[in-house]
């Protein structure tokens, strides 16, 4: 009998379609298009949330990833020192929100993707990056960096998956179409929750189980990885 997959493993690589950067491109035009692959290991989808990580480029109500730091400055082949810096440097406030649905998917600040299983295909999320958001966080400024000059840039090991760590086996078009995600983890072998708040009253799994809610499997179970190769080099033209 096949022994059944308790930890999810991804590989995720970087790469572009845009290793050319004009200088006189309109400030607000995409310059750089930076496309992130994720692919499982195994043939079981998974479902995650990629709220600050490699895989968010946007399209939710905060901050994508590039933002939050999901990319490395971009750093010059000749002189080191030279960076492009492309995200916040801190943490923006978004306030407290204690009224935030306990289903995560109408959370409108996060956003989840299914990677498909091996030889199924794989999640691609394409970061698009005007002059104007390349410069906006770096202390190198777009008049100092000139033609034929040449960057190398790296996803942030930190950011290849998200802060919240939600996970769980299927798809969204599959097993997981119209379930509910609970903010939860999946109670362990002792019946207690890892991520509940002090004072959090412990919900009714099982019933919430058979009302549709689907809970987080452990995040330390969701192991992500960088290709070797993932590096990208960059190369500024008039």
């Amino acid at each position: 009998m096949a022994s059944v997959e308790t930890q999810a493993h991804i590989t995720v690589s970087l790469a572009t379609s845009t290793p050319r950067i004009s200088l006189s491109a309109e400030p607000r035009d995409p310059v750089l298009l930076l496309t992130v692959r994720a692919r499982r290991t195994a043939a079981r989808p998974i479902t995650l949330c990629t709220a600050d990580s490699v895989l968010d480029n946007g399209h939710h109500a905060r901050h994508d990833g590039v933002f939050l730091g999901a990319f490395l400055p971009l750093i010059s082949t000749s002189d080191p020192k030279r960076k492009i810096q492309l995200h916040f440097s801190g943490w923006p406030n978004y306030g407290s929100q204690p009224n935030a649905s306990n289903n995560l998917l109408e959370r409108d600040y996060l956003r989840f993707e299914t990677v498909p299983g091996k030889g199924e295909g794989e999640l691609s999320v394409t970061h698009e990056i005007s002059l104007k958001k390349l410069f906006s966080h770096s202390d190198l400024n777009l008049e100092n960096v000139k033609a034929g000059e040449t960057f190398t840039v790296r996803m942030s090991p930190k950011k290849l998956k998200s802060s919240w760590g939600w996970w769980s086996w299927g798809s969204l078009e599959g097993e997981l179409k119209g379930k509910k995600f609970a903010k939860w983890d999946h109670p362990d072998s002792h019946g207690d929750i890892a991520n509940l708040m002090p004072g959090e009253k412990m919900p009714d799994v099982e019933g919430m189980k058979r009302e549709g809610w689907v809970f987080s499997e452990p995040s330390d179970d969701l192991k992500v990885e960088a290709a070797e190769a993932e590096e990208v080099v960059l190369e500024f033209s008039d």
